[in-house]
């Protein structure tokens, strides 16, 4: 869901004259004193804005200004999502219809005109007739979200940026028309310097509460939208020929950030910067070129699939052009056969196939005949049997499969990996590396586009970076080279291909006992933060270790996959969070796998004196102690005295039926058919849904006429509201980069002991909170930040404030804050586990959770000690299973 727009006043209208001002007087004398002791072009120099003639919340209507601008009196009413537009007049007209001949004239009255001499670079004067130095920034943390905006006035139609206000220029009259819109509140726009790396933006889509307005952006230009060569969305306009599109103000605005960081001079070497100075000095066309193809899959790409026409009609000098500063391979540097023929369109295929005799049937797959002709290129013939180089089919192939070719590029490993890491210390915690799909530094790129398009607000806080998470650039290298094993061990488990999986392991195992001998290595890393640690390579080595066990299980190797859980025990220093994952695997895998039920008991009795061992993990450990132990004819049962857990409550139960349909009807899971279904004796009326719709019909009969299915998204999202100002206090090391939906330390333990005070100040609050001060604060957060991106609110499934309101008269204060009490003591082994269903009644002020066992289905280590915690608040808590029935008959 795209976020709405917030209410927020617009800047002063001061700022906004100020903008108009250098827009239309400032840029004027700048352009004279470019030209002067010119001839034969004709500029006039009283160009003003001297009439409002539609009001607005800037302008009064029918007011007549001078030159000097004098301050303007706003509007009082700001309605709440509203767009206005304001059309300023100039007391001049002005053409720009001669901007493509040699002979340039704004038109006006002759009076207060000088002559100039025309210019041999046209351009010159497009790029200079009318500018406007302001920075548009992102209330994030300050940091450049759309960058300055250079837009020329001969570029009609097209918006220009002033503060606060997208306007457009218009040749539709005499006049030019400066129409302009309000732009989302999630923005302030400030005057200043031009940034060297960035460039002029346009274009804007923003999304309102009521409506969206797509501004000079027809939908046939969106380009590359989840295509097979895996790339990012990126909006292109090719009205604009001037225009600087997103994708680079935002890579370049990238660039310029972490390379201008003196905390990262220690991760770049000489070659790096090569790289990057390399860069800078291409065309504003071939660094565009090469970012189109950045963001693509790191294969080889036909110049027929490299189709850009806003960059170039013909891309052929641009590509050249990387190839000379060695940013991409040509077709000359392609000798791979194989790869040459998986780059062959299906036509050219064939005639090559044709060529070596083989049958063209037109049934084949491009692939079927690819593998034909492998198999053709590996006989060697007899010539080649005499040592006759003429005689190597393959490299005969090879040379008459590249005459199809007409063209084919591919990036550069090195460069692109200079990039890739740049893009990576920008923001580490949201970076992913995959060089086979080319996802490596999307997902940053991909962020500030959506920014930029209005799609995505982000929170504002303060980044204060204290440590520093690498050492030096190995340590970079170390960590790009990690993620990328994570990615590929990753897919091998997504896709089930064990085998494979276990290959991958074996490298990363090779690996994380390399860094674990590394003393320089280990000492850096505990020097840093726990939260910190997580962004190392060793950290995510060690994440790999733990998916590596359940390979090891499907393999039936359970006695390696027990000697790997005691080497990762063995160390305190990554994951620690695991540890109680750990502990419970190899308690089982001992017990279970390895029939050493002592063994098993001696670990359990270690990992409930392990500190990090708590929640749901803590609770299994303690029940399989109790099994083993009370197991008949057991030799333990006197050891069961050795262990403890808090006493769990018996869960209420609730039993209901319901009928489903075979598993010939539905693919999805059990369906239900809901009591409507046959009300009118119709057969062929039915009404299906999953086992949590059809308890919540149930309740809605049953005194709790609303509910909602969000199971941990109450929470959470309550916890978010309540304690917003909290989750973004400026702490030292929170916020790294910007674009983070939460503080690095959120889901380690020290999110809760370096705020402990004033979480609890604020629960003691909140306890004591009327419910309609408690109303009062979610209508205030809903108001300032509805829409912005933070940790674990789910703003689609809180479809309003009512909603929340609802709830939270429901609780009242003292229930509230003992619920999001035990998630702010440690969100990471909380958020998960809360019952599916929270169900209340409006008039009553009841409210009831219960979570929904279907068939087959039981209650989790988390979810009965989240129940639990409910029932001894005082919450009307239960669990309600479902039971299946057929049903009777069913006609199609």
């Amino acid at each position: 869901m795209s976020p709405k727009r917030k209410t927020k006043l617009p800047p002063p209208p001061s700022i906004v004259m100020h903008s108009i001002t250098s827009l239309f007087e400032k840029q004027n004398e700048k352009l004279q004193n470019r030209l002067k002791s010119t001839s034969s072009i004709e500029l006039d120099e009283d160009l003003q804005i001297t009439k409002v003639e539609i009001a607005s919340p800037y302008f009064k209507k029918d007011t007549t200004y001078s030159s000097a601008f004098t301050p303007l009196t706003a509007l009082n009413t700001y309605g709440k999502g509203t767009t206005k537009k304001r059309k300023l007049s100039l007391n001049k007209p002005l053409s720009s219809t001669d901007f493509n001949h040699s002979q340039i004239s704004l038109n006006g009255d002759s009076k207060n005109t000088n002559t100039f001499k025309k210019l041999n670079d046209i351009n010159l004067i497009k790029e200079d007739c009318i500018s406007s130095d302001i920075v548009c920034k992102n209330v994030n943390n300050g940091v450049p979200d759309v960058s300055p905006t250079t837009m020329s006035l001969v570029e009609t139609g097209k918006p220009l940026l002033l503060d606060g206000v997208s306007t457009f220029l218009n040749e539709s009259s005499s006049n030019i028309d400066l129409q302009t819109k309000t732009q989302p509140t999630n923005q302030q726009f400030i005057s200043n310097t031009v940034d060297p790396f960035s460039g002029r933006v346009s274009n804007l889509v923003y999304e309102d509460k009521q409506e969206q307005h797509i501004y000079s952006r027809p939908q046939s230009d969106k380009e590359d939208m989840g295509t097979e060569e895996g790339l990012t969305d990126i909006v292109t306009d090719n009205s604009d020929a001037f225009k600087v599109p997103y994708y680079l103000n935002n890579f370049e605005a990238i660039l310029h950030s972490v390379i201008s960081d003196a905390s990262n001079g220690s991760l770049f070497n000489s070659e790096d910067l090569s790289v990057i100075t390399s860069y800078k000095a291409l065309t504003e066309s071939a660094k565009k070129l090469y970012i189109r193809m950045f963001c693509r899959k790191m294969h080889w790409i036909p110049l027929s699939r490299l189709n850009y026409p806003e960059i170039a009609e013909d891309l052929t000098p641009y590509l050249l052009e990387l190839q000379r500063n060695l940013f991409i391979y040509c077709e000359d540097d392609l000798n791979d056969l194989e790869q040459v023929l998986k780059s062959l369109s299906a036509a050219d295929i064939k005639t090559l196939a044709k060529s070596y005799h083989i049958a063209d049937q037109t049934a084949q797959q491009k692939m079927h005949l690819v593998d034909e002709l492998m198999k053709v290129s590996r006989r060697n013939s007899i010539g080649s049997l005499f040592g006759s180089k003429s005689g190597n089919i393959s490299r005969a192939m090879l040379i008459k499969a590249k005459t199809f070719l007409k063209g084919i590029f591919k990036l550069r490993l090195e460069p692109r990996r200079v990039f890739v890491r740049v893009i990576m210390l920008y923001s580490v915690v949201n970076t992913s590396v995959d060089e086979d799909t080319g996802v490596s530094g999307q997902t940053q790129l991909f962020q500030m586009l959506m920014v930029n398009m209005g799609k995505l607000v982000y929170p504002t806080y303060t980044v204060n970076k204290v440590h520093n998470i690498f050492s030096c650039r190995e340590d970079v290298i170390r960590f790009e080279h990690a993620l990328q094993l994570e990615s590929d061990l990753l897919h091998c488990v997504q896709r089930g291909q064990w085998d494979k999986a276990y290959d991958v392991f074996k490298c990363v195992e090779e690996q994380w006992e390399l860094l674990k001998s590394d003393e320089h290595i280990e000492k850096w890393n505990r020097n840093l933060p726990d939260y910190l640690r997580g962004f190392t390579a060793t950290s995510v080595l060690n994440r790999l270790m733990t998916v590596a066990i359940d390979i090891l299980q499907r393999r039936k190797d359970f006695t390696t996959a027990v000697e790997l859980l005691k080497r990762l025990l063995s160390q305190a220093i990554y994951n620690c969070s695991h540890r109680g994952y750990w502990w419970e695997r190899l308690a089982l895998n001992l017990d279970v796998h390895l029939k050493d039920p002592k063994k098993s008991l001696d670990v359990i009795a270690e990992g409930l004196a392990d500190k990090h061992v708590i929640g749901g993990h803590r609770l299994a450990l303690y029940l399989r102690a109790e099994s083993i132990c009370q197991k008949n004819r057991s030799k333990l049962k006197d050891r069961f005295t050795e262990f403890y857990h808090d006493p769990v409550k018996e869960l209420p139960k609730v039993f209901l039926e319901g009928r489903v349909l075979h598993d010939g009807v539905s693919n999805n899971g059990t369906k239900f058919l809901t009591d409507e279904s046959y009300a009118d004796g119709n057969s062929q009326d039915m009404t299906v849904c999953g086992v949590e719709e059809f308890v919540l019909a149930y309740y809605k009969k049953n005194g709790f006429p609303s509910g909602i299915h969000a199971e941990g998204s109450i929470v959470s999202t309550l916890f978010g509201i309540f304690f917003w100002d909290i989750i973004f206090m400026p702490l030292p090391d929170a916020f790294h980069s910007p674009y983070q939906v939460l503080p690095l330390d959120f889901y380690s333990e020290a999110f809760y002991e370096r705020r402990k005070d004033v979480i609890e100040d604020r629960l003691q609050k909140l306890s004591n909170n009327s419910v309609q001060e408690l109303e009062s604060i979610v209508e205030d957060i809903y108001g300032q930040h509805e829409g912005s991106q933070c940790i674990g609110i789910n703003w689609e499934r809180m479809r309003s404030a009512d909603v929340v309101k609802e709830i939270v008269s429901c609780l009242g204060g003292q229930l509230l804050s003992g619920v999001i009490a035990r998630y702010a003591q440690c969100p990471r082994h909380t958020r998960s586990g809360f019952p599916d269903l929270t169900l209340w009644n409006s008039q009553t002020k009841k409210l009831k959770i219960c979570e929904v066992k279907g068939p087959g289905d039981r209650l989790s280590h988390k979810q009965i000690l989240w129940i639990d915690y409910l029932l001894k608040l005082g919450i009307d808590a239960e669990v309600c299973h479902v039971k299946a029935v057929a049903a009777k008959r069913l006609r199609y």
